[in-house]
């Protein structure tokens, strides 16, 4: 494994001040004084050079503070792995993994992943196996590396010791055979079956990989369909928790309008009973401004309205 060189600070403090600057640039390009056809013609070729500057200062920034926070979970993940607290051990194809391009456009925000730790943070810290050959993690669950030879050993070892263990839905043949392992060695309890952002005929190819595996069925894609405009357009999201004879129960991400802003906020919520299970104290998730604040300006324009008609104006 790569030693972390930095704890990532100096790479997302210079990578916010460069995003600053390029989305600041292209804010004062793009006012109307600028953008006059007297001054587009006389500065054409200085507007253009500006603009792809700014553009690109902007982009470095992106870059610059996603490689912070890389360094940042690269600095932290021995801590985690190394500590006597309970662990939670999370499996998912490496194809889940945020890549540096696919970063570069949400790199401001958190990971789903790093939601997800966020979330089950009060069961104990994420535990996941590294990628083959990364340099720098996905910031979210700590990573543990291993050689291909010993990777199978150190999931069984883990999940022996583990507190739970989460598995994202994938048909890849490393998915079901940490299933079957997880089956063998952990009580139904402590599986969560994560389904993110699945096609229907994509949850119905792992389900019908997973039954045999589970010994169960699996709820049908058709029942879970209707829960997948909450969160990824018509495609199936949530947990599938099992009861102690193996019986699943799916827990779609929804919640209450005004707590329901993010990934995170809907995770919490598809969650509780896991927490109620555990005897785990459960606690709603805070109220998203991004919601309220619309709701709010509805209400102040219908109240405005009201009081118009009330006293006898009309439009």
């Amino acid at each position: 494994m790569p030693q972390a060189p930095t704890s990532g600070t100096t790479w997302k403090r210079v990578g916010v001040a460069l995003l600053v600057v390029g989305i600041w640039g292209g804010f004062v390009l793009n006012q109307p004084l600028i953008t006059t056809p007297l001054f587009v013609k006389n500065y054409k070729l200085l507007w253009v050079v500006l603009s792809v500057l700014s553009a690109t200062v902007a982009c470095c920034g992106a870059f610059l503070y996603w490689r912070g926070r890389q360094y940042a979970a690269q600095a932290t993940a021995e801590s985690v792995i190394t500590d006597a607290k309970p662990h939670l051990l999370y499996l998912r194809p490496f194809r889940s993994d945020y890549t540096t391009i696919k970063a570069l456009g949400p790199s401001l925000e958190t990971t789903e992943e790093e939601q997800l730790a966020d979330v089950l943070r009060p069961f104990g810290e994420l535990v996941a196996i590294g990628r083959p050959g990364e340099s720098l993690p996905t910031p979210g669950a700590a990573r543990i590396y291993t050689s291909d030879e010993e990777w199978k050993d150190v999931v069984k070892r883990q999940m022996q010791a583990t507190r739970l263990v989460v598995i994202r839905a994938a048909i890849g043949e490393n998915v079901l055979w940490e299933l079957t392992q997880a089956v063998k060695t952990v009580d139904p309890q402590k599986l969560l079956i994560l389904v993110m952002k699945m096609k229907a005929e994509e949850y119905e190819c792992f389900r019908a990989k997973a039954n045999p595996i589970l010994g169960v069925s699996l709820p049908e894609g058709a029942i879970l369909s209707r829960f997948g405009r909450v969160y990824g357009f018509r495609r199936v999201s949530g947990f599938i928790s099992f009861a102690a004879d193996w019986k699943p129960n799916f827990l779609a991400l929804k919640g209450s309008y005004f707590r329901s802003g993010s990934y995170k906020s809907l995770a919490k919520y598809a969650l509780k009973p896991v927490f109620e299970s555990f005897g785990i104290e459960w606690q709603p998730p805070p109220i998203s401004v991004s919601w309220l604040i619309p709701f709010v300006i509805i209400v102040v324009i219908a109240a405005a309205e009201a009081v118009l008609i009330w006293n006898g104006w009309t439009y």
